[in-house]
């Protein structure tokens, strides 16, 4: 079969239109992958192009390897003269070459990676006595500054600690001849730019270039991209703005509309007809995203794969929608399905919980996908570490691994000098605190370690179960120390993981004997969990984010806690967040080969509350023509659409009715103060601190307040 022969219309156009600028929009399974590699395959066997000259970059490592092995097997030649990479792997193989031309680089560079990065900011900072912000928040805004167009400080106090650590931190890369990950692409950027006979080099080089995923690529990304194609202009871009879902890190949709724009005289070509899903599905896709108004319009189609309609389930509680979502597995297992066909999808880790509790009920293997299980993170095993050493003064493993966390200046030469005491007299670790002798902060803060122990352990049978995580909590300040060592979104996602073990203790509790017992009951089921292995077993069902998922397909995929403060998230506030959620939601049903469940709980204990849920505004706005009512009860009769409702003032006006304007000091209640730059009638611009800087929010939102 020749070269062409398997690509269908479209894709043949993509494949063989080979100058001047293209861009491909690639709906999801629509075999992008393929054109990428046909591509190349092409220019090389058919056009007599040198494999030297053609740079192909992607975003994984995994990607440009499957690209390579297509390549290599399509026309049976080596990939090695080849330049197909990541970002980060082609510019630090072009620096290893030409870095020497940036005084006072060498190609033997070294390469930071995070955690070095981290290491060296934390050095800085404690070599030079600045203690006014965590280590991690200024290398997070480094990163930050090096990658994010038009960043900027607002913070005064933040900005003068940014600028000297950062000035501090770049002196000591170039002292030490090393780059981190985010200098690879600006220091490659800055000797083309600084060398126009280095860059004339690289232009005449890569007479064609190709970037995939192009939809996730961020500012300083796009600039490489542009300088690299300025001369020969055979720049082909593929992706889908269908499935631009990470701006958090970076990534700008609006990048689209910048290759519009440099390259007026680009070629549009759309990949529309899916290999992957069922025709019904792909309807409830096309239905979903099409009130994304800012995109390039696109219309997915099946290759005449006909099936069921995707199923829309309301439980009456989040129990029950496990139960739903287990009883429609065990009914498609007995049909000839595998537990690897399932995938189970979320917005938010924490509801893995309750789905990783009925799978481990029912024996079914499960891996959780580029994550953790819920009974394996750090806070979680936190909680379990405190709470069995208050039960069991004796544990030995639980004192370890809580005695220092947070910090409280109890090194390595206390716990040795205890594990001396706890040897020599045969006692644990906790008893022998009651023998160390010593002085200082450490000393004092491990008697104090103590009795705080003790405290909570004499108040178990006067309290509720669930509420000694709170006294946990609150007695060793463990919600403070995520708030200073995580980045926000890290510590909110930490802190609502350690609301929902509370839950769980809750939930699980029978007034039928002590707390005592309850909580040693507890912790012993608990370890049983905890000692599951889910990940030897390939053949098992998957836990996954949708920003894990994306690139994956399964033959059944669950979408499940589908509820408004959760998809879309409760922090949503303006309309770019809004398309961006909905994105998200597009990208979870195009996962599903043939079958499709949205589930969604009447009830669910979130945000620390017992509350009543509503069906997410994502499933309000669908067509009841294109799925089938799980509850078999009476459809919805007419479609809804979303909309982000404001009324549109003179002045600005927030929830509380008073009046503001430009210059005011407001508060918002995730990003901090910030000041009022401009009001256009219906949405509000504020300065934040350089951690969250300039935003564009709903006027009238809850969130903001005047000071």
């Amino acid at each position: 079969m020749g070269l062409l022969d398997r690509l269908n219309e479209a894709q043949l156009k993509a494949v063989t239109t080979t100058e001047g600028p293209v861009m491909v929009m690639a709906g999801a399974g629509s075999g992008k992958t393929s054109v990428l590699t046909t591509r190349i395959a092409y220019l090389i066997d058919k056009c007599g192009i040198s494999p030297s000259n053609i740079l192909a970059v992607t975003f994984t490592n995994k990607a440009a390897n499957e690209m390579k092995e297509r390549i290599e097997k399509m026309i049976n030649t080596s990939t090695s003269f080849m330049w197909i990479s990541t970002f980060h792997s082609f510019c630090s193989r072009l620096l290893r070459i030409e870095i020497d031309r940036l005084n006072p680089y060498t190609k033997y560079f070294n390469i930071l990676d995070e955690d070095d990065s981290l290491k060296m900011v934390r050095d800085i900072m404690k070599e030079n006595n600045i203690d006014s912000f965590k280590p991690k928040i200024i290398k997070n805004l480094i990163s930050k500054s090096k990658n994010f167009e038009n960043f900027s400080v607002k913070d005064r106090l933040l900005d003068d600690t940014f600028n000297t650590v950062k000035g501090l931190y770049d002196n000591s890369l170039m002292q030490n001849n090393a780059l981190d990950f985010d200098d690879l692409i600006i220091k490659t950027i800055e000797l083309l730019k600084k060398n126009p006979d280095i860059l004339e080099k690289y232009q005449d080089k890569f007479q064609y270039i190709l970037i995939d995923e192009f939809q996730d690529t961020n500012t300083i990304q796009y600039d490489l991209i542009k300088l690299l194609s300025k001369k020969n202009r055979n720049i082909f871009v593929v992706g889908d703005d269908f499935q631009s879902i990470y701006s958090f890190r970076g990534a700008q949709i609006k990048n689209i509309r910048k290759f519009q724009n440099d390259y007026t005289d680009y070629k549009l070509i759309l990949l529309e007809q899916n290999y992957r899903s069922t025709e019904e599905i792909l309807t409830l896709a096309n239905d979903s995203i099409k009130n994304n108004p800012n995109q390039i319009k696109k219309q997915m189609f099946s290759s005449d794969k006909k099936g069921k309609k995707p199923i829309i389930y309301t439980a009456l509680s989040a129990k029950a929608e496990v139960q739903y979502v287990l009883d429609e597995m065990k009914k498609l297992i007995l049909s000839g399905k595998k537990y690897n066909d399932f995938a189970i999808m979320y917005r938010a880790n924490y509801i893995s919980r309750n789905f990783e509790e009925g799978l481990i009920r029912y024996n079914i293997p499960y891996q959780i996908y580029g994550g953790l299980s819920f009974f394996s993170r750090a806070e979680i095993k936190d909680m379990i570490a405190y709470l069995r050493l208050i039960l069991i003064n004796d544990d030995n493993l639980s004192f370890e691994r809580i005695i220092n966390t947070p910090k409280r200046k109890i090194g390595d030469a206390i716990v040795n000098k205890l594990k001396v005491i706890a040897n020599d007299n045969n006692i644990s670790l906790f008893k022998a605190i009651d023998l160390y002798t010593g002085s200082g902060q450490g000393y004092n803060n491990l008697k104090e370690f103590k009795v705080k122990i003790e405290s909570i352990k004499a108040q178990i049978e006067n309290q509720l179960p669930e509420d000694i995580i709170d006294l946990i909590d609150n007695e060793f300040n463990y919600s403070d120390y995520l708030d200073t060592e995580e980045d926000f979104d890290t510590a909110k996602d930490k802190k609502q993981n350690i609301k929902e073990f509370r839950q769980m203790i809750k939930e699980s509790f029978k007034n039928d004997t002590s707390n005592t017992d309850y909580l040693l009951s507890f912790l012993s089921d608990l370890a049983l969990k905890t000692d599951k292995d889910e990940a030897k077993d390939s053949n098992s069902v998957i836990l996954t984010t949708y920003h894990q998922a994306k690139g994956l397909e399964f033959d059944t995929v669950f979408m499940v806690a589908t509820e408004n403060g959760i998809f879309p998230s409760i922090n949503i506030e303006t309309t770019d967040e809004l398309e961006e959620e909905r994105r998200i939601f597009y990208v979870g049903v195009t996962r599903a080969k043939e079958n499709l469940y949205i589930t969604h709980a009447s009830t669910r204990y979130i945000f620390g509350n017992d509350g009543d849920c509503e069906e997410s505004d994502f499933i309000s706005e669908l067509n009841p023509n294109f799925y089938t009512n799980g509850n078999n009860i009476k459809q919805k009769p007419i479609e809804k659409k979303i909309e982000i409702k404001k009324e549109i003032k003179p002045t600005i006006t927030l929830n509380n009715d008073v009046s503001f304007k430009v210059g005011d000091k407001v508060k918002h209640k995730i990003f901090g103060s910030g000041i009022v730059v401009s009001y256009d009638g219906k949405f509000v611009t504020i300065a934040f601190s350089v951690e969250y800087g300039v935003k564009k929010l709903l006027a009238n939102h809850p969130s903001i307040e005047k000071l």
